[in-house]
């Protein structure tokens, strides 16, 4: 059975999965007031529909927003195996989930069941809506958060991924997929025959994989970028028009910039390499970040942000790396990775840094997301439930990974080069690795090699240290600080870096404008200007920055207040 355009099934007929409820729960089915739909009302347009009518397809991109006056409507799901209802949609609420807000495609398709009245707006007026009247706005974006939680957790609207488990590939695509908050089901054709016959019924070869079903079609082996453009990660960029500001660089410093400019009224875009959220977003835990008594990860501190960013309109691409910025009297133009120039009145550099490698490891560069990783989050969990691995760095990241990897793996071993753990992690760090029987710590120690299997699917299996022993591991998490990405910068006669590569700024880049021809305005550089008039550096990527998410969101916010004044003089 499927679900054709103009074939109405009723909802007796659909296979029952779990729902929502019968369409009454407010968590999921707001009824709205009066004065909330004379709201929506000023804004939208009405339309009718008769049974069987499609008011939108799974996987459509951009779909509308509908607020139901009369009648009712069928959310269904439509999977490789058929249709299933998912929830009923009554009167005086409204239908969709978080991907009306953000120009995803949906994850359900939606048909009317009785005749239907309804109130449409598109995404853009949604936008507006949500920004500028937050009584509505409010509840409209939290039953959102709320509805896509619950898919989530139903198995609905993922992403079914069929790749083998120690496929570098197979790994970049999982994690690419859910550190951009799109849920995933991860298939390993090796695992047992019901996996290999999956692949067998999709006629999926070992040189098809891994690949994903995106809709109806059946993606193989998709490069990240094209992976991107099919989720809608990666809308059309205007050319012609400047922005006000461009921010590049997603993580806690760039969505603060973002999220504040595009808040007062800035054109703002925001360009990303990976994915939002910077090394913060990789952190299973961030407990002493204000406001968060219990704590928040990394994933969820990013996913809350971006929304928060689309909320007020930002413009968000990845990935979309820049790799030159030119400057043309007041405007910035800024070539990107796929030689789109995009151009805009300010710019603020949020690239943050890259993690470092080891550089005395043997053989550490083949087993590369095949048991060597730089972030411990979900993704890694899951290739590492209930075996042995190590944890090397004596930082907070570190410290956080080995408590996360603790809670999944058998074993774990902090390795430390130093003789004392607390001179650079903070106490309550130190105390949980010392309260978690299932980690240990090893001072004065390093990593010389590590071996594993050979072959497309080898993996690391053991780890040598530098007293000579040897042990059984499948899993490395390299935590040993970061550098500066700004190497697309050194070639360019744009902006003065330090002599670690960090972007001056402030009175740092003051010092530099005896030897920078481009200054050419009457003052000294604002506290986050680089020696470029409007191009502002803040997070980890500037020198001098204190490294810590508070300080990276409280640098992005403030560059905010210099842009305006940039702007203000233009």
């Amino acid at each position: 059975m499927s679900v054709a355009d103009d074939v109405f099934i009723p909802r007796e007929a659909l296979e029952r999965a779990p729902t929502f409820s019968d369409g009454t729960n407010p968590e999921f089915f707001p009824t709205l007031t009066d004065r909330q739909v004379e709201t929506i009302a000023a804004m939208a347009e009405c339309r009718e529909y008769q049974p069987g009518d499609r008011l939108f397809n799974q996987g459509l991109r951009d779909a509308p927003f509908f607020f139901l006056e009369s009648g009712s409507a069928d959310i269904i799901d439509q999977g490789p195996d058929g249709p299933r209802y998912i929830a009923m949609v009554r009167p005086g609420t409204f239908i969709g989930d978080i991907s009306m807000f953000t120009g995803e495609p949906t994850v359900a398709a939606c048909i009317a069941a009785e005749p239907m009245r309804v109130m449409v707006m598109d995404r853009q007026r949604l936008g507006q809506l949500v920004a500028r009247h937050s009584d509505v706005g409010d509840i409209i974006l939290r039953t959102f958060m709320n509805r896509r939680e619950w898919l989530r957790r139903h198995g609905f609207g993922a992403k079914t991924l069929i790749g083998p488990r120690w496929d570098k590939a197979t790994f970049e695509l999982r994690d690419f997929l859910e550190r951009n908050q799109i849920p995933v089901e991860w298939i390993d054709p090796e695992a047992d025959e019901g996996s290999r016959a999956l692949a067998r019924k999709y006629g999926l070869a070992e040189a098809d994989m891994p690949a994903i079903f995106c809709g109806e079609e059946i993606c193989k082996r998709p490069a990240i970028v094209e992976l991107a453009e099919r989720v809608g990660l990666r809308p059309e960029l205007r050319r012609e028009t400047p922005y006000d500001l461009m921010v590049i660089g997603g993580g806690p410093a760039g969505l603060a910039a973002s999220v504040y400019a595009a808040s007062e009224g800035l054109d703002t875009l925001l360009i990303d390499a990976n994915s939002p959220g910077g090394q913060a977003g990789t952190s299973s835990k961030i407990e002493n970040y204000l406001g968060f008594a219990t704590g928040i990860s990394g994933t969820e501190l990013a996913k809350q942000a971006v929304l928060q960013a689309r909320k007020f309109g930002v413009t968000l691409s990845n990935p979309s790396a820049a790799k030159r910025i030119d400057c043309d009297g007041e405007l910035k133009h800024v070539t990107l990775d796929d030689d789109t120039q995009v151009t805009a009145k300010a710019v603020v550099l949020a690239t943050g840094a890259r993690y470092r490698r080891l550089q005395r490891c043997l053989n550490c560069g083949d087993f590369e997301t095949r048991g060597i990783y730089y972030a411990a989050g979900h993704p890694e969990a899951l290739l590492c439930s209930k075996e042995r691995v190590g944890i090397v760095g004596a930082g907070n990241s570190a410290g956080q990974a080995a408590v996360f990897m603790a809670q999944h793996a058998e074993h774990v071993t902090l390795i430390v080069r130093g003789a004392n753990l607390k001179r650079s992690m903070s106490q309550y760090l130190v105390d949980r690795i010392e309260r978690t029987n299932n980690i240990e710590v090893r001072l004065k120690c390093e990593v010389l090699g590590v071996d594993g299997s050979d072959g497309p699917q080898g993996h690391l299996q053991s780890v040598t240290l530098c007293s000579g022993e040897t042990l059984r591991m499948t899993g490395l998490f390299v935590m040993i600080g970061a550098t500066p990405n700004t190497e697309w910068l050194r070639d360019t006669d744009c902006v003065a870096l330090d002599e670690h590569g960090f972007v001056c700024t402030g009175e740092a880049a003051a010092h530099h404008l005896d030897r920078q021809r481009h200054w050419t305005v009457d003052r000294a550089p604002f506290f986050l200007e680089t020696t470029r008039p409007g191009i502002f550096a803040v997070g980890d990527v500037r020198s001098g920055s204190i490294k810590r998410v508070a300080s990276g969101v409280g640098e992005g916010s403030m560059a905010v207040k210099y842009v305006h004044e940039v702007l203000a003089a233009v």
